[in-house]
């Protein structure tokens, strides 16, 4: 038996409402689950941006913090350094007012001191020869005393 082009328009006809039945629920499921995943997708995207915020607060708050500390260490060496150059100063002016005299008369005398003596030792290589002239002297006249006597 032979199908016509009217049973076949009508064997079609049924399977399209047939087909359309079974498709209807999926579409419907499928948009459900649309719908669901739009839900999670707008949940999740919520969560998302609370976290990012508290991250941020958090961020903002150690920041903070660090600058606290950073001011805090800052106030510290200025301070050291006032201290330090208040130290360096008075040490400026020791060695300016005491030191540096001292070290000045120190110098001063020694320098005289080596030009006497660098001076006198000519003389004194001149004494000592004379000394042992006299010696000679004083002991010849000290045997002719005694043989006189």
């Amino acid at each position: 038996m032979a199908l016509t082009n009217e049973d076949l328009l009508a064997i079609s006809q049924l399977l399209d409402v047939k087909l359309k039945a079974e498709i209807t629920p999926i579409k419907n499921e499928m948009q459900a689950l649309r719908g669901e995943i739009q839900a999670v997708k707008s949940e999740l995207q919520a969560e998302i941006q609370a976290v990012k915020g508290e991250l941020q607060a958090e961020i903002y708050a150690v920041k903070g913090e660090l600058q606290a500390e950073i001011q805090a260490v800052k106030s510290e060496l200025q301070a050291v350094k006032g201290e330090l150059q208040a130290e360096i100063h008075q040490i400026k002016l020791f060695q300016e007012n005491i030191i540096m005299p001292q070290l000045n008369t120190i110098q001063a005398c020694y320098t005289s001191t080596y030009d006497r003596y660098k001076d006198s030792v000519e003389g004194y290589e001149a004494l000592k020869a004379d000394n042992e002239v006299m010696k000679k002297v004083i002991m010849e006249h000290s045997d002719k005393l005694k043989r006189l006597a």
